[in-house]
């Protein structure tokens, strides 16, 4: 998959989360119009109006034509639409404070977070620290916790377009995230001999000479 194909999937992702986004504002007003005699089933449509909301605009700055430059603060804010969620949380409290993430680095940095919380399938939190000029690092910590085979394979020279399309929907994070880092210039690769407390290795993005 070259990079125009790449850019053009972010424009399609664009578009169907502001057409879908229009839908769940519509959802969310129209249940409160509602009356109903049972607040529970209220409460429920409401929270998964508001759900459907927070996902929409994490995959819109994901996964989209184009984001903002965004604090920790709103990173964190947007991660909470993860679908791992509450299963898995996100600590960005080692990222650097007082300073926006560039727009061009919040997909790398959120696709980072996602694919680390795909490494906990059991639960556990994802830690992403570091900052611009040195790199981040994504360490995934809990039970069981183990990068997916496609990272490995990623890593270890395959290419990263081909695991794209081999993998289909439910395998892109590994090659998207190694995909994203070459766009920006970066390398990935894990640090071998630096586990987790359950044995996963942290995950090290770093700025190539002249990047950062």
């Amino acid at each position: 998959m070259s990079l125009e194909m790449l850019s053009l999937g972010r424009l399609h992702v664009a578009r169907l989360c502001h057409d879908l986004g229009g839908i769940a504002g519509t959802l969310g007003g129209t249940l409160d119009l509602l009356g109903g005699d049972d607040p529970g089933l209220q409460d429920l449509l409401r929270e998964t109006a508001q759900a459907l909301r927070l996902r929409l605009r994490l995959y819109a700055a994901a996964w989209g034509a184009s984001a903002p430059d965004l604090d920790p603060a709103q990173l964190a804010e947007l991660l909470q639409g993860a679908p791992a969620v509450p299963r898995v949380g996100f600590d960005l409290e080692g990222l650097a404070h007082g300073t926006a993430l560039p727009a061009g680095l919040v997909p790398l940095a959120l696709n980072a977070a996602l694919l680390g919380a795909e490494a906990l399938p059991r639960g556990g939190t994802v830690h992403l620290g570091g900052d611009v000029r040195q790199g981040f690092t994504v360490l995934p910590d809990g039970r069981a916790a183990a990068w997916p085979p496609a990272l490995l394979r990623a890593l270890s020279g395959n290419d990263a377009a081909a695991l794209l399309e081999e993998g289909g929907p439910r395998r892109m994070l590994a090659p998207l995230v190694i995909m994203l880092a070459a766009e920006a210039g970066w390398g990935a690769s894990l640090a071998l001999g630096a586990p987790g407390a359950d044995g996963a290795a942290p995950l090290l993005l770093q700025p190539g000479p002249g990047t950062a």
